[in-house]
């Protein structure tokens, strides 16, 4: 819009400044020269009482609509004897010269002097009315067009834009929708002959080679661990029934042992798979629904709560009711019992364990055990990290299956110190 005003006032000043005004300038001095040349002829035919008369006849008979020609016929001295001007200007009448002057009002005028004979000059002058009034109808010509071409812009601007954010926006509704799961979106636009069509085609074309090389990721994972898995099951029941065989006490205990190393493998494949899984759909809102936290919190605890009192821990909880979170309501199961789990571990004997859940969401997990080192209290969220001490059983994966499941529900999970022990708190990312 600043650019069409701006070419419109340029376009202006050329027009007056550079046309108008110089074919103006030449209409006047050739106006004004053929007035005086008429008034020299009546000169040298009349005399001079026939040049005062045919002055005053033409002040007295030319129209107003007209630009006004003024005289002024003076002797050797400069007294006015005839004409409309009273003062005889700054020309000189010997060298004939031509320039604006000033009448009484302001008005400007082009006037040229002349000198008749040697007691007699005489001065023309013609207004420039009529050019005036041309550059007054041209600036306001100029400034209604330059109005409707900067109101056309601004409407062409307006409607480009709309068309362009609506482009954008279709493209972003694409990439939100394949952040919260949906891989197969297409992106729109790709056939506009334009760069944001070329780049909706990169953009569309990346995004299928993702997609396909995301589903030939899982289809080996799943291939491997099934293939993994498979003779794990088989192995697990053929040690069963060598143990259900067996007479001997020792190859029976033996036989045991390895039946639990095969099942560590099996939960070891499940919990890095779990980790994978979480961390790849990281902002996946697929299958998520308004769940009730306090429920869930409240029911791992029951199922807790005979392991507890198996180990001499006390589990006690303060769950307050109706905490609601959008989630996976299993995965918000896993997530707390990882952390019971945790705790379960390096607990001794007659410890105590709280499970709290509070507005926010909020959840702790305190214990009264030895705690954690302010050194390892962001390493044990890391996968094979465990904290010396306690019950060394596992991979140390639950942690990390932990964090992983937390931040696909945009939850923090960090671990301070309990003075003793530690507490494992969980929040809404951001609320620290």
């Amino acid at each position: 819009m600043a650019g069409f005003a701006l070419a419109a006032t340029l376009l202006l000043y050329v027009v007056t400044a550079l046309v108008v005004r110089t074919a103006s300038d030449a209409e006047l001095t050739r106006a004004v020269n053929i007035e005086l040349t008429a008034l020299a002829d009546i000169h040298a035919t009349g005399g001079r009482d026939e040049l005062i008369a045919r002055v005053a006849d033409r002040l007295m008979l030319q129209p107003q609509s007209s630009d006004l020609v003024h005289y002024m016929v003076a002797d050797a001295s400069g007294k006015r004897v005839a004409g409309d001007i009273a003062r005889w200007p700054l020309l000189s009448a010997e060298n004939s010269e031509a320039g604006f002057i000033v009448l009484p009002g302001g008005r400007s005028t082009w006037a040229r002097a002349t000198q008749l004979a040697p007691d007699l000059r005489i001065v023309a002058a013609r207004e420039h009315r009529g050019r005036t009034e041309l550059l007054r109808n041209l600036a306001l010509a100029f400034a209604g067009a330059a109005l409707l071409i900067v109101a056309a812009a601004a409407g062409a601007a307006w409607l480009a834009a709309r068309r362009l954010r609506a482009r954008v926006e279709a493209i972003n509704a694409v990439f939100r929708a394949i952040e919260e799961g949906a891989l197969r979106r297409a992106v729109p636009g790709t056939t506009a002959p334009d760069e944001l069509g070329t780049l909706a085609s990169h953009a569309d074309r990346l995004l299928a080679r993702l997609a396909d090389l995301i589903d030939a990721q899982r289809e080996v994972t799943d291939q491997v661990a099934h293939e993994i898995r498979t003779p794990l099951v088989h192995l697990d029941a053929h040690l069963l029934r060598l143990i259900e065989r067996s007479v001997d006490p020792a190859m029976s205990e033996a036989l045991g042992e390895a039946r639990r190393e095969g099942r560590g493998i099996a939960q070891l494949l499940d919990s890095l798979l779990d980790i994978a899984a979480s961390r790849a759909r990281r902002n996946d809102r697929v299958g998520f629904e308004r769940v009730d936290l306090s429920e869930i919190a409240a029911g791992v605890a029951e199922l807790y709560a005979d392991s507890a009192e198996e180990a001499g821990l006390r589990l006690e909880t303060r769950i307050a009711p109706g905490v609601e979170l959008p989630g996976d309501a299993m995965q918000l199961t896993r997530l707390l019992s990882n952390l019971l789990d945790n705790a379960f571990k390096y607990v001794p004997a007659g410890g105590r364990i709280e499970l709290v859940v509070a507005p926010g969401p909020r959840v702790e997990v305190r214990d009264d055990g030895p705690g954690v080192p302010d050194s390892a209290r962001e390493r044990i969220f890391e996968r094979f990290q465990r904290v010396q001490g306690g019950n060394q059983q596992g991979h140390g994966l639950g942690l990390a299956l932990a964090r992983s499941i937390a931040a696909r529900h945009d939850l923090t999970i960090r671990c301070e110190d309990g003075a003793p022990g530690c507490v494992m708190v969980i929040e809404m990312e951001g609320t620290r």
